[in-house]
C-alpha cells in the first residue's frame, strides 16, 4: 500500500531525486513509457491500461521535469532552437546538451516516485518520448516501450491545426525563429515531423526489438479488449477481467474526406510510404 498520494510522492521524489540520486537510480524497477505523435489516441487508451492491476502510473507526462528540461513548452524556454516540429534534429541535440547526453536525473526521480508509491512497476505517458527514445534508452535498458500510432495524415493534420492556432495568437517568437506561418507550411512540416518521429521509434525497434510494441490507433478502437490484453501479455501482467466496447464506427475516412484536396495530396506524398510500412492504405 502507497504512503503517500500520487501528488504528494511526485513532490517529495523531486525533493529526494536530488538527495539521493544514486540510491534512486538503482530503486527504478519495470519501467514503461507509452509514447506516440500528438494526437494519436495513446492518452485514452492509457486510461484502459490503468485498469491492469498493479500497474502503477507515474502523474502527468513528465516532459518539462523529467524529458525536455528548459525546453518545454518551448514557447515559455530559453533556449535558442526552433520548435521541435521545425527542426526535430535539432531540438533534440539542444535536449541532449543540456542533460549532458544523460538522463539518470530523470532515472533517479522515477525511481524516487516508484519507491514512495511502493509499485512494482512504473508507466510514464509521454507522447514525445518518441523523439528521444533512442538516447534514453541507455539509462533504462529494462526499459518497455509501448508505441501509439494513427493514421499519420489525421495526426499531423490536428496537431498543426492546433500548432497554428497558437502561432496566429501569439506569433512573435515563431516569427523571431523563422517558423513556418501559413497553414500549408505548417502541416508540411508537422507531416514530416511524423515521419521523423517514426523513425526514431524504428531505431528502437531495429536495437531493442524485445522491448518495443507498436499499437495502432485504428485496431486498438476495434477491438479493445484484445489490445488490452495484448499490452498486459507484453508487460508479463495479468489482463484485467474489465471489458471495453469497441468504437461503433472508424471516422477515419470522414475526417480524412474534411482535409482540403491539395493539402492531403502533400500528406499523402510525404507520409506514404511510412504509413504503407506501418500497414496502413493510402486511399
Amino acid at each position: 500500500m502507497a504512503l503517500f498520494d500520487d501528488q504528494l510522492a511526485l513532490k517529495l521524489a523531486r525533493r529526494a531525486c536530488q538527495i539521493a540520486p544514486e540510491y534512486f537510480v538503482r530503486k527504478l524497477q519495470n519501467p514503461i513509457f507509452v509514447v506516440g505523435f500528438n494526437n494519436s489516441g495513446k492518452s485514452s487508451a492509457v486510461r484502459m491500461l490503468s485498469q491492469i492491476n498493479g500497474l502503477n502510473i507515474y502523474p502527468g507526462e513528465g516532459n518539462g521535469d523529467l524529458w525536455f528540461r528548459g525546453h518545454f513548452p518551448w514557447i515559455e524556454s530559453q533556449v535558442s532552437v526552433q520548435p521541435i516540429w521545425v527542426s526535430p534534429g535539432h531540438f533534440i541535440q539542444s535536449v541532449k546538451d543540456g542533460c549532458g547526453n544523460s538522463f539518470s536525473a530523470s532515472r533517479a526521480q522515477l525511481g524516487a516516485y516508484q519507491w514512495l508509491t511502493r509499485g512494482s512497476n512504473l508507466l510514464n505517458d509521454s507522447g514525445m518520448l518518441a523523439a528521444l527514445a533512442p538516447d534514453v534508452v541507455s539509462s533504462f535498458p529494462d526499459g518497455k516501450f509501448i508505441h501509439f500510432i494513427r493514421d499519420g495524415r489525421l495526426a499531423s493534420y490536428i496537431t498543426a491545426r492546433l500548432e497554428w492556432s497558437r502561432i496566429i495568437r501569439s506569433p512573435g517568437k515563431y516569427i523571431e525563429y523563422d517558423c513556418p506561418l501559413r497553414f500549408f507550411d505548417v502541416l508540411r512540416k508537422m507531416a514530416e515531423y511524423w515521419v521523423w518521429t517514426m523513425e526514431r521509434m524504428d531505431l528502437l525497434s531495429d536495437f531493442a526489438p524485445e522491448s518495443v510494441v507498436e499499437l495502432r490507433y485504428e485496431d486498438w478502437w476495434l477491438d479493445p479488449d484484445y489490445m488490452v490484453d495484448a499490452v498486459a501479455s507484453f508487460l508479463g501482467m495479468a489482463a484485467p477481467n474489465v471489458k471495453e466496447q469497441a468504437l461503433k464506427g472508424d471516422l477515419t475516412e470522414h475526417l480524412l474526406s474534411e482535409i482540403p484536396a491539395t493539402e492531403l495530396a502533400m500528406l499523402n506524398e510525404i507520409l506514404g510510404p511510412s504509413m504503407i510500412k506501418k500497414g496502413y492504405t493510402l486511399s
